[in-house]
């Protein structure tokens, strides 16, 4: 029989793939190994993350000490004990003493296999824990992956001696370890301090592992949208209260997150101190308001940071026409919908929604990752870089977009786009 090919050209997908996620969670936690059984294949996919969105990032290394390695198995027939060859380096990662955690996942022809990868992490004694992350490379996104990773770790950590108290944020969205990301974890602590409330442990924050077990001493376990699992076993293990929420991006957003977070904590009302918080953030948000409303933009990133951010436009006076979404389709927590919201869409039909805009509809702005420009979604329009990847927007210093200190920063970076273009 003759092989057939189809003239039509494959598709290109606004999606990113599952071990870029996972890769995510271990740039997230600096001494955090990954052990992935399969060929190196994969790892241009950690070209996403080092040396292009995270310039602080340490998954390579220039002495050859990466945290990323390949048992380079093939998908054919294997000389010798398979089983027996992973767990000598499973083994030999958590005992050499450069890792905290080792993590352990697997490309899909290894999958297929039928290996018990679960069982050979659970069977590695002494030295750093080891943990299983499902190889679901096939059927899961980026986001899977990056909660997935994070709830094998919280499932892996031991158990603090003693519950200190206080809160513990898990399944935050470290996606790289400079300035935006530092000043959102320093204002997340200081929106609770306000509150009378001590931040534990952010489940990731660039901290090593052993640090992270202070989230499973916390009387209160925040659920953030990219780590539902994570924060899920992070209560189970500890016995915390758990609530979940969105993301505090705004003035009312954050109002509505320390809202949600104090009532948790079993405070009848938010604390004068945040509510000046509040004034002050709304205050210095006030100059860029005239330059924002009525302001068409197109958004195309994450669904969770999407759903926040249509409430900052909402406040901004921003419209919202139109959000492509780089994942498989998921509840939104938002009714602040545009007409047009397309989960992972073949991007030459993205860039097609954002041409028929037209008239009193015609966007202004594209706010988005890296992928949002170059894949042409808005030709000609001013991009904001907000998300992951970005590329094209490094933070060396402090630079937060969420929380109260967030706000004004966050609508500077869009009038700063606005008045560029024009």
């Amino acid at each position: 029989m003759n092989a057939t090919r189809s003239k039509l050209p494959l598709p290109k997908t606004f999606r990113l793939p599952y071990h870029l996620g996972v890769y995510l969670a271990v740039n997230a936690v600096p001494d955090c190994c990954l052990i992935v059984d399969g060929m190196n294949c994969s790892m241009p996919k950690a070209d996403f993350i080092y040396g292009n969105h995270d310039l602080r990032s340490t998954l390579f290394s220039h002495d050859g000490a990466h945290r990323i390695l390949y048992t380079m198995a093939k998908p054919v027939k294997q000389g010798g004990n398979p089983e027996e060859k992973l767990s000598v380096l499973l083994e030999a990662a958590a005992r050499s003493g450069r890792f905290g955690a080792v993590l352990l996942t697997a490309l899909p022809f290894l999958k297929m296999s039928g290996m018990d990868y679960e069982g050979l992490a659970a069977g590695i004694r002494g030295g750093a824990p080891v943990a299983e992350v499902p190889a679901d490379s096939m059927e899961a996104d980026w986001l899977r992956g990056y909660d997935n990773a994070l709830c094998s770790l919280a499932k892996s950590l031991p158990l603090p001696a003693r519950r200190r108290g206080g809160v513990a944020l898990a399944g935050y969205l470290m996606d790289r370890n400079e300035g935006d990301h530092a000043a959102n974890i320093a204002e997340l602590g200081r929106l609770l301090a306000a509150c009378g409330l001590d931040l534990a442990c952010v489940f990731p924050s660039g901290i090593p592992a052993n640090e992270l077990s202070r989230a499973l001493a916390a009387d209160l376990v925040v659920s953030l949208p990219y780590g539902r699992r994570a924060a899920r076993a992070i209560a189970a293990r500890s016995g915390a209260k758990l609530v979940e929420t969105g993301l505090p991006l705004g003035v009312a957003g954050t109002a509505a997150w320390l809202a949600k977070v104090c009532l948790a904590a079993g405070k009848k009302s938010v604390p004068e101190a945040a509510r000046g918080l509040e004034r002050q953030a709304a205050a210095a948000l006030r100059p860029a308001l005239d330059i924002l409303a009525h302001r068409n933009v197109v958004f195309a990133g994450d669904p969770h940071l999407f759903a926040a951010f249509a409430g900052f436009a909402r406040e901004t006076g921003l419209r919202l026409q139109a959000a492509f979404l780089d994942s498989d389709p998921v509840r939104l927590g938002t009714s602040l919908l545009p007409g047009k919201v397309l989960f992972s869409p073949d991007t030459a039909a993205a860039a097609a929604v954002t041409a028929g805009l037209g008239g009193y509809d015609r966007p202004d702005l594209l706010v988005g990752n890296s992928f949002a420009a170059s894949e042409g979604f808005s030709p000609g329009l001013p991009l904001a870089e907000l998300g992951f990847p970005s590329y094209g927007h490094h933070c060396l210093g402090p630079e937060p977009f969420l929380g109260y200190a967030g706000a004004p920063a966050l609508a500077g970076r869009l009038v700063n786009a606005l008045l560029h273009k024009n």
